[in-house]
């Protein structure tokens, strides 16, 4: 039976196969369990890392602060957009992970940019401790 495709020659070879493949363990070696290396660095989910999330929610006034003063306060968070116009922030302990033993504080926004509620999620302790 004849084959309908050709590899070029250097894929023949396998030079260029054992090159990619090289590459690609290289950067699987750079990623670590959540992603790429240092990623998973951070631990604090404020601008002000000596900030508990308790301390946080005392700082956001419902219906009064707005985006402004809580990035002032609290500094940049995983932002979600809903087409209402209304805006929900989570600050997170570890930002890439989402698992119960990962205490996060989340942040309301009503379409005028104003706090409309929020809420402290306490890290819960995994199950068997």
């Amino acid at each position: 039976m004849k084959c309908l495709m050709q590899l070029p020659v250097a894929l023949r070879s396998g030079s260029v196969m054992a090159g990619v493949l090289a590459s690609c363990l290289w950067l699987a070696g750079c990623a670590g369990a959540l992603g790429f290396a240092g990623a998973g660095d951070s631990t604090h989910p404020f601008r002000d890392p000596g900030l508990s999330m308790q301390a946080a929610m005392q700082a956001v006034a419902t219906g009064t602060s707005n985006q402004q003063d809580v990035m002032a306060a609290l500094g940049s968070a995983t932002v979600v957009r809903f087409d209402s116009g209304y805006e929900v922030w989570v600050y997170r302990k570890n930002p890439l992970r989402s698992e119960p033993a990962n205490a996060e504080f989340v942040i309301l926004f009503d379409p005028s940019g104003h706090v409309k509620k929020s809420r402290f999620r306490p890290a819960y302790a995994p199950k068997g401790s």
